[in-house]
């Protein structure tokens, strides 16, 4: 108890050194493109973990390894440029990448430009900057077009250079410019690296190696806290979005065009693998550097291995618990850890020992036991006999199918026979009745030698009924919508993707209708967020109400929701909505103030995958809000 007082003291003094006001540097303005950071800031994550973050926006051209060398910055944004800072001498430690593939590409609303050899000959704005703009440089390369093959203009940033035919290409983000042209109705192209096998990575987190040797506790805090904003971020994008909208909104871009920003950026943040947000891959980095040193960027040589953080996940399993609750589950982890050594230990010295190891195992809730050869009971703890419901007098001496009933018995004799003959320690889950209650405990059993020549059985088992309850509500937490209690955007994409398959395989029918609440700003605006709340819970509880069992109904955002008729044809479905639409409208849900929806209603095609059918959708939504609002627009 004395070493463990000890290093718990050290551990805190250590922890307390570490610096905790943090300064953050973007590599651009104010947008949804650093959604995660604000969120972990904003909703507490930060705080949580005894951090104070200032995120600082790009105010001038600033070099950002020299700033993070400096030391006027903690953390900053780079690109996989970082790859070239590095080779040249930069103290840089890369601790995550957002962005698994880059949003830079090169935009056109030129209707000649058709493939990428249309681009020969071509105006384009591009920035100066060779490393930056690398990907698209070995786009344009790989398919016979060099820099003298173009007419290279200096970038303005302003998109509406390429509306008014000033010049016929321009480099962007795939969530900016494309987003304003979208909502002028512009028809436009897009030409990006990743489609041509120049996959870059972008957003990429970094900081030094002397930050993290002297914070090791702070980075790794900074780093987890801000994963978890990212994952909230994109869990709840309209909510992340009212955030930077509200606070960090310093380019003054509309709602709807972060939400749409969100909407596009959620695709390049995690890969098809389904790999955590953040994830590094080393083959990855090495195929970025191959690139820069075919471009001419660089012949130098790094070694990836102290250029990765080392706490950056790799396909770690992260379970979505609250601080605090992770905090105990630690905990709790670390106690059974010490119980069991220390149970192993006193046992080893049983005959001289025993009122010791009584007194210490007693004060344990786990059910501490130990057996012999035969498998019959020879010690246990208080907490043992309790759960039996006998005495120490009707244990000692007995096996299992004296004590318990058959069922259990016969899980425990399986068990410890496991572990008899691997002479390996065992961890199992065993489902036991106590006081008319079934309650799930982790077993710890393994190998015990009582005597010179005898070997029987140590086990501990804990009750973990309240975390396994713990896990299987944030499991429903994932798939449900906290406010409406209906199903969520990730639950969608993952039925619609079912039954895409299906239609594939067996051209099982479905229709989607997206339906949306009009002028509900108006009514959070006009009556407060609560009578809102309200509302959507109604409308909820109204659709759900009229449609069939087999019939699924999603909220996707807001005041959005997609209804999903499986095995369905178009007139059936348009009825279902045609008579939800109408009861919603004559049910007094606000006195004096009348609820509409507006609806797009599409039938499954035989090219249709997920993007395509809901953006059909979504498009027959919009005119119904367009054309009045309150009617079905029907495919």
């Amino acid at each position: 108890m004395k070493v463990l007082s000890i290093i718990l003291i050290i551990i805190i003094l250590l922890q307390a050194d570490e610096k905790k006001d943090i300064t953050l540097q973007l590599n651009w303005l104010n947008q949804f493109q650093f959604a995660g950071y604000y969120v972990a800031k904003e909703k507490g994550f930060y705080k949580d973990v005894g951090l104070n973050v200032t995120i600082n926006e790009l105010k001038d051209k600033q070099e950002l390894t020299n700033i993070i060398k400096d030391g006027k910055v903690d953390f900053a944004i780079g690109r996989s440029s970082l790859l070239i800072n590095k080779i040249n001498g930069d103290d840089i430690v890369i601790l995550g990448a957002i962005f698994q593939h880059s949003p830079l590409m090169l935009l056109t609303t030129n209707e000649e430009i058709k493939t990428i050899k249309d681009i020969k000959n071509k105006t384009i704005m591009i920035t100066p900057d060779a490393e930056f703009t690398a990907s698209i440089t070995a786009m344009l390369n790989s398919n016979d077009i060099n820099r003298k093959d173009l007419k290279i203009f200096k970038h303005s940033f302003n998109v509406d250079d390429l509306i008014n035919k000033k010049v016929d290409l321009m480099s962007c983000y795939i969530s900016n410019e494309p987003i304003i042209l979208q909502e002028k109705g512009i028809k436009y192209k897009i030409f990006h690296p990743k489609d041509y096998g120049f996959d870059f990575y972008s957003d990429i987190l970094f900081t030094s190696s002397k930050f993290i040797k002297e914070n090791p506790l702070t980075t790794k805090s900074f780093y987890e806290a801000t994963l978890k904003g990212w994952e909230y971020a994109f869990k709840n994008k309209t909510e992340a979005a009212e955030i930077i909208y509200k606070k960090y909104n310093t380019q003054n871009k509309s709602l709807i065009n972060l939400i749409k920003e969100a909407e596009i950026l959620e695709s390049l943040v995690i890969d098809k693998d389904n790999r955590q947000i953040g994830f590094l891959d080393k083959n990855k980095l090495e195929k970025i550097f191959e690139v820069f040193k075919v471009l001419g960027l660089t012949n130098g040589k790094i070694n990836l291995d102290n250029f990765i953080y080392t706490n950056n996940h790799h396909k770690k399993i992260i379970f979505e618990i609250a601080y605090e609750q992770k905090n105990m589950f630690i905990m709790l982890v670390i106690f059974i850890s010490i119980i069991f050594v220390l149970t192993i230990f006193f046992l080893s010295r049983i005959h001289t020992k025993k009122k010791l190891l009584d007194a210490v195992i007693n004060t344990s809730d786990d059910l501490i036991y130990y057996k012999d050869q035969r498998l019959k009971y020879i010690g246990c703890n208080d907490a043992f006999k309790r759960f039996a419901n006998k005495s120490e007098n009707e244990i000692l001496g007995k096996d299992d199918f004296d004590i318990f009933e058959n069922k259990f018995a016969k899980i425990f004799r399986d068990n410890d026979l496991k572990v008899l003959r691997t002479n390996k320690m065992s961890i199992d889950e065993e489902w036991l009745e106590f006081d008319n209650k079934l309650l799930l405990f982790q077993s710890k059993k393994r190998p015990l030698k009582y005597t010179e020549t005898k070997i029987g059985i140590l086990g501990v088992s804990r009750d973990i009924t309240s975390l396994y309850e713990i896990q299987k509500k944030l499991e429903e937490q994932a798939t449900v919508d906290e406010l409406t209690k209906v199903y969520n955007r990730k639950s969608f994409n993952e039925r619609l993707k079912e039954k895409i398959e299906m239609f594939r395989r067996y051209e099982s029918n479905f229709c989607l209708a997206l339906v949306d609440i009009d002028d509900f700003k108006k009514v959070n605006d006009t009556f407060g967020h609560d009578i809102g709340d309200e509302v959507l819970i109604k409308v909820c509880g109204i659709a759900k109400e009229n449609i069939r069992n087999t019939d699924l109904i999603f909220r996707i955002g807001g005041e959005e929701f997609v209804i999903l008729y499986p095995k369905t044809l178009i007139d059936e479905a348009f009825l279902s909505i045609e008579k939800i639409t109408h009861i919603i409208k004559n049910e007094n849900i606000i006195k004096n103030h009348q609820i509409t929806l507006s609806v797009g209603l599409t039938q499954m095609k035989e090219n249709d995958d997920e993007a395509s059918i809901f953006k059909r959708i979504d498009d027959l939504m919009y005119i119904s809000k367009k054309t009045g609002k309150d009617k079905i627009t029907v495919d």
